[in-house]
């Protein structure tokens, strides 16, 4: 049984979270075409093995697509869910956000697709960073925010958050210019930071 912390006292039961780099700066501006950076599908790509069975809890719906792969054209099962979203003094939109499984170009990598057209972009300052979350709350709801490096780190966010996150970001044994990306459930009593050498 997961131990009951400040998330779960919050009611939180699953958060992800992506670090964002310069790259995934320009997908929010809708303006990334350089394949270093993940070329112009403008979206955020995830470990597929280590998140695949908590992004599907986070968007929990289902349909099918048509898709290329393998060179033919075969039915793909897309996840899917009600995401809300809203910066300060402006009000909260719900998208719908899909989770796609691996093409054959990026064999290892899910995706969440076309995130500039869902959420709006932080701060352009460098010196702030930036991390996205992706947290559930309460079963149903699932909500997307921004949270700046500067402000986890001054201690303006969930305790217990803060303390995992900054552990993945300050991990001396993480991969070499990886940037950090993870997840909290607090249903199964598990935390992953990806990346960890060794691991």
């Amino acid at each position: 049984m997961a131990a009951i912390g400040p998330l779960r006292e919050a009611g939180i039961l699953r958060v992800v979270y992506k670090q964002l780099s310069p790259g995934d700066l320009r997908k929010l501006q809708a303006k990334s075409n350089d394949a270093q950076t993940g070329g112009g599908a403008r979206d955020f790509r995830l470990p597929y093995r280590a998140f695949d069975q908590v992004m599907r809890k986070l968007l929990p719906q289902t349909r099918q697509e048509e898709r290329r792969r393998n060179g033919a054209r075969t039915t793909v099962v897309f996840h899917w869910g009600p995401v809300k979203f809203g910066t300060q003094g402006k009000a909260i939109e719900v998208v719908d956000l899909d989770w796609e499984s691996p093409t054959d170009a990026r064999p290892t990598e899910g995706r969440i697709s076309r995130i500039h057209t869902h959420f709006n972009l932080p701060k352009e300052d460098p010196e702030l960073g930036a991390v996205l979350f992706l947290i559930m709350q309460h079963e149903t709801e699932v909500r997307a925010h921004y949270a700046y490096e500067r402000d986890l780190r001054d201690g303006k966010w969930n305790s217990e958050l803060t303390q995992h996150v900054l552990a993945c970001m300050d991990n001396p044994n993480r991969r070499a210019r990886s940037l950090a990306q993870g997840f909290i459930d607090c249903v199964e009593g598990l935390k992953y930071c990806h990346g960890i050498a060794g691991e």
